[in-house]
């Protein structure tokens, strides 16, 4: 059986994030149009906790109620979108889904109508519609404790490399560098997609905090550094409605969600642009750690903190009280080709703003000005 293609609007990936182990409750900042006078809204959303992991990440507690486990997992990107898929368990029964897991990911297409992904079920399998974070839920026969989380999130979500060290944080493995991903990464080609693929062995800790989302923890949520995820929503919730800034000509907000952002901006010249605006609280978030991630991002070495700091630019907001630190990276994209990234960051005493722009570099240099303007325009009420 061939399960229906889903519309793209069933599932927007909210914008902070707030975890318990029974529940994972998300916070989404509901703003208003550049102009308009309404205060943003926070609307929350409760998922079930996930079959596959009770629990998240394993450090921390005692290595004695720590048990196997097996993950098996694939990301796909595509230029609007990226999606997970993953399965993780006891060893022996994920074993047993292994060739239905792989029979599933040989199925995958795109549907030409609504453009998301499609898949067949293995025999007797079942699908139930997802809520919140997750897209959908993919369950084999007989095996109440295992199934397969589908999660779809708006654009590009964090690095390959960013995404299998998060997976194999899940299992209490150390995370890889940049040099040792492609021995782990499976690659293959099913029709037009690319699926990126890996099996993952370690321990995981029950009943323990959760680390991340049903199915996965968020992309780049837990490749360091990039402080908590309660951090995250405190500084948005609190920030957030002390923002505000002049758009450029042909810049717009967007309905998209994109996380730990409260604001996404669009440039119509640019349509492979993109612009967000992200509050984190300064406790436990540095300029050069932050910076440092972007570069992770894009398959480049960190660079030695205070070195780092010290040669970023600057520019003085139009506000007077505030001034900008300038990042500009050219670097490797998740989809293979050449990114380039400007990020503005400003520092004051209730958050961190993060101002990031990615896109290929050609139609980046094109909308650089705009971006400096943009910058300048923020004030902070």
């Amino acid at each position: 059986m061939i399960t229906r293609p889903f519309s793209r609007d069933r599932m927007q990936l909210p914008r902070q994030i707030f975890y318990s182990w029974r529940t994972l409750a998300i916070p989404a900042l509901l703003l208003a149009p550049w102009g308009c006078q309404e205060q943003p809204r926070v609307s929350e959303y409760v998922v079930a906790p996930d079959a596959n992991m009770t629990s998240g990440s394993t450090s921390g507690g005692s290595n004695a109620d720590a048990t196997p486990a097996r993950t098996l997992a694939a990301a796909i990107y595509r230029p609007d979108a990226t999606w997970f898929f993953k399965l993780m368990g006891n060893p022996e029964a994920v074993a047993g889904q292994q060739k239905n897991f792989e029979t599933l990911l040989g199925s995958l297409g795109v549907d030409g109508k609504s453009g998301e992904l499609a898949w067949k079920l293995p025999e007797g399998w079942t699908e139930t519609k997802g809520q919140g974070l997750r897209f959908a839920t993919l369950k084999p026969p007989g095996e109440p404790g295992l199934e397969v989380a589908v999660n779809r999130f708006e654009g590009v979500a964090g690095s390959l490399l960013a995404n299998v060290n998060r997976w194999r944080g899940e299992l209490g493995l150390a995370d890889l560098k940049e040099d040792e991903l492609k021995p782990v990464v499976t690659e293959r080609k099913v029709g037009d997609l690319t699926v990126q693929a890996v099996d993952l062995a370690g321990t995981r800790k029950p009943r323990q905090a959760m680390a991340g989302m049903p199915g996965a923890t968020p992309p780049m949520a837990r490749a360091r550094p990039t402080g908590n995820a309660a951090a995250a929503i405190s500084g948005a919730r609190d920030a957030a409605g002390k923002l505000s800034y002049k758009l450029p000509p042909g810049w717009r907000e967007s309905e998209k969600k994109v996380m730990f952002a409260a604001r996404v901006i669009e440039v119509a010249s640019a349509p492979g642009v993109r612009v967000t605006l992200s509050p984190l609280k300064p406790e436990g978030n540095s300029v050069p750690d932050n910076v440092n991630r972007w570069r992770s991002q894009m398959g480049l070495a960190p660079e030695e903190a205070g070195a780092l700091e010290k040669g970023l630019a600057k520019i003085k907001l139009e506000s007077g009280a505030e001034e900008a630190l300038l990042v500009d990276i050219t670097g490797k994209g998740p989809m293979g080709g050449e990114q380039r990234l400007l990020g503005a960051i400003i520092r004051r005493a209730d958050a961190l703003w993060f101002v990031k722009l990615t896109g290929e570099p050609t139609e980046v240099a094109g909308v650089r000005e705009g971006f400096d303007n943009l910058v300048r325009s923020l004030k902070f009420e």
